[in-house]
């Protein structure tokens, strides 16, 4: 069976032909930032690269095509390739092992192939636009013009190999202008492509920038919008075009006053140290909130995000603790050391270690196209927790101070789709089991949330049901400030979005 692998430049490329420059595919930060913790494919780069599979026909041109984009794929991964023909059409697949990621159905007819005429100048747009469902409606109209860039045009499909005399460039050029539509206009920056179906009519010469009229037929429950599209050259309707993307909400970040609304504020753990790991975001953020509102100083590790990490200090400038910013590999035995010689010259004591890093979360199946992800996934994991605990623990033990793991209801509830985080977590906790045997004056805590509402479940089915994660930092700071259980483990769960006490009351 053939694979496909995708690259940078092969992404590079596909947005300077289109025009697409949606930062979810070229901007590491802020991809970083979604749940697929990295860059990921066009989806239309997915198909065309998987089309070049497909079979020539002689004397026939494509008629129609049909996408259906089950998951992103991503860079450096090998995706298999099946190519099946049948009658007047053909369907290509791309799936992660018996995952499917994309659905490709052709069909064609006899005839000549749509060519272009001499292109005239256009102006694309610099930047996506940031749409969301609340000004998203059904029956908007958006009518503008495309055309790609001929020469990375050219260049793509000799780097994909493009060669079937059904699919001319004004095809090639339709697929890219589908990119364009849902990645730069609707919606644009929070867009993630679902599925599309082109029909071309009778073969034209096509004029560059053609035109197009598109109209939002709906904007579902999940936050699906749909829509409906004409693609015109010459005052004369060439293709018709349905296109669906998902529209991905952002999350309303929580800030140091709707947490102290939560917790409230006071000085009991003044003089206390606490370090957090992936502090920048997410739940990590939240814990260092609720310790430095309660007088903690707390150090705040993180991998690479400086900006939010900065944010969040910023944020915390008032407040009866304060924040130490402390970059680095968590899961590197040897920074470890040293961050914890700089840890005990400044301050002479550890008091809560919390680990609260993970590697990006994405699903994995058990079986042989996912082993080495799957096993990459738990020696990380597991790495975020044992390099920290390893170095820290002697000092954290001489304050009788508290060791506590963020880890998962998953460990006692599994889910099929993440046999890799079940693994990592419950690896992460038996860990935690045998430190508290080993260092009887440190209280060992393991936190078990369920699905927290973060940037790794930011999705339409994610966001349902999902934890705030500053509730679960309302608890763990409750503990903390409650009786230690030195030499002995606890297990905190059952969380609750209800406003409780404040942890200050």
């Amino acid at each position: 069976m053939k694979t496909i692998r995708f690259t940078p430049e092969t992404l590079a490329l596909f947005s300077s032909a289109s025009h697409d420059r949606n930062p979810l595919h070229l901007s590491e930060e802020y991809a970083r930032r979604t749940p697929y913790g990295g860059r990921v494919v066009f989806g239309v780069l997915d198909a065309l690269t998987a089309l070049s599979e497909a079979p020539d026909r002689a004397g026939t041109t494509l008629a129609s095509i049909e996408l259906e984009f089950f998951d992103t794929a991503l860079l450096g991964i090998d995706y298999a390739l099946q190519v099946t023909e049948h009658g007047p059409d053909c369907t290509v697949r791309v799936s992660d092992g018996h995952r499917p990621v994309l659905e490709a159905v052709l069909s064609f007819r006899a005839g000549a192939t749509p060519a272009f005429d001499a292109p005239q100048r256009w102006q694309p747009l610099a930047e996506a636009k940031n749409r969301s469902c609340a000004d998203l409606a059904a029956g908007e109209q958006l009518n503008g013009q495309y055309a790609p860039a001929l020469e990375s045009l050219v260049d793509l499909r000799s780097r994909l190999q493009l060669k079937q005399h059904w699919l001319s460039d004004a095809h090639v050029a339709t697929l890219m202008w589908a990119s364009y539509l849902i990645g730069m206009e609707l919606p644009g920056r929070k867009a993630l492509f679902s599925r599309l179906r082109i029909e071309f009519l009778e073969p034209i010469t096509v004029s560059l920038p053609f035109e197009y009229m598109a109209s939002i037929s709906e904007v579902s429950e999940l936050g699906e919008l749909t829509i409906e599209a004409r693609l015109i050259s010459h005052g004369k309707t060439w293709a018709n075009a349905t296109l669906a993307a998902h529209v991905r909400e952002e999350l309303t970040p929580a800030t140091t006053e709707s947490v102290e609304r939560l917790v409230g504020r006071s000085s009991a753990l003044s003089g206390k140290i606490a370090f957090v790991t992936g502090s920048s975001r997410g739940l990590g953020a939240a814990l260092v909130r609720v310790l430095a509102l309660h007088g903690s100083t707390v150090i705040a590790n993180f991998a690479t995000s400086t900006a939010a990490a900065e944010e969040l200090r910023s944020s915390l400038s008032g407040v009866p603790g304060r924040v130490v910013l402390e970059p680095g590999n968590i899961a590197d035995p040897n920074w470890c050391a040293r961050a914890q010689q700089r840890l005990a010259a400044n301050f002479g004591r550890l008091d809560v270690l919390i680990c609260n890093a993970s590697p990006p979360l994405l699903p994995l199946w058990l079986e042989p196209a996912a082993a080495d992800r799957v096993t990459t996934f738990v020696r990380q994991a597991v790495e975020m927790v044992s390099a920290p605990m390893m170095v820290f623990l002697p000092l954290l033990g001489s304050s009788k101070g508290w060791n506590i793991l963020i880890s998962s209801t998953a460990v006692s509830q599994p889910h099929s789709h993440f046999p890799h985080y079940v693994v990592a977590k419950s690896a992460a906790e038996a860990l935690v089991r045998a430190a508290s045997t080993e260092y009887r004056s440190v209280s060992s805590i393991i936190v078990r949330p369920s699905r927290l509402l973060t940037d790794l479940t930011n999705t339409p089915l994610g966001r349902r049901g999902a934890l705030p994660p500053e509730h679960v930092a309302a608890a763990v700071l409750r503990r903390v400030l409650g009786t230690p259980c030195s030499g002995k483990l606890e297990i905190l769960e059952g969380f609750s979005s209800q406003p409780a006490e404040k942890a200050g009351a």
